[in-house]
């Protein structure tokens, strides 16, 4: 039975060397294996298609959200438990924001820092309740990111309840600890 729907945001290429795809094997093993369905972007190329066939090979559920005019691009995954094809990366967006109880960033580009800073936006406008939004800073990855968001409070540009539902972690401990806090 599955716990929670965790939305994995992370890129549709593999990035610059083969420690991201394992990063991105061991927290959806990590996840399947705590019984959290997989939320994702629905194609299967990239650390993407490496999140959902690590997930789908440990028997776990995966739900894809896509916009079909991506199929050309990102070639939608054919194999996953449910696919839900939408019209508009907006349609998109709010698909990923309803049906996800957490979300986790792994290393990836313009689209994984727009997803960020979505659930973060969504969390303070209340259109989500205190959905936890998680960076894992992998190797420093986001170090930038994480920077900016911190300073936010401290610029009067966001509340300091910005960090109810923003953690980060940089390591597998630190992501379980983050996790196994996490009222659903």
């Amino acid at each position: 039975m599955i716990k929670a729907k965790v939305a994995i945001f992370c890129g549709s290429m593999y990035g610059p060397n083969k420690s991201h795809t394992k990063l991105a094997q061991e927290v959806t093993s990590h996840l399947v294996k705590n019984n959290f369905g997989i939320v994702y972007g629905g194609g299967q190329n990239g650390i993407m298609g490496v999140v959902a066939n690590t997930a789908l090979e440990l028997n776990g559920h995966v739900t894809g959200i896509i916009p079909t005019f991506l199929n050309k691009r990102e070639k939608i995954h054919k194999k996953l438990n449910k696919i839900v094809i939408t019209k508009t990366m907006e349609e998109r967006k709010k698909k990923f924001l309803s049906i996800s109880d957490i979300f986790i960033a792994l290393p990836g580009g313009g689209g994984t820092i727009e997803e960020i800073s979505l659930v973060i936006s969504a969390n303070q406008l209340n259109i989500i309740k205190n959905k936890k939004m998680i960076i894992y800073n992998y190797k420093n990855y986001w170090s930038p990111l994480i920077k900016q968001y911190l300073k936010l409070p401290l610029s009067n540009y966001a509340h300091k309840d910005i960090f109810d539902y923003l953690s980060v972690c940089e390591d597998i401990k630190g992501l379980k600890k983050i996790i196994s806090k996490i009222k659903i």
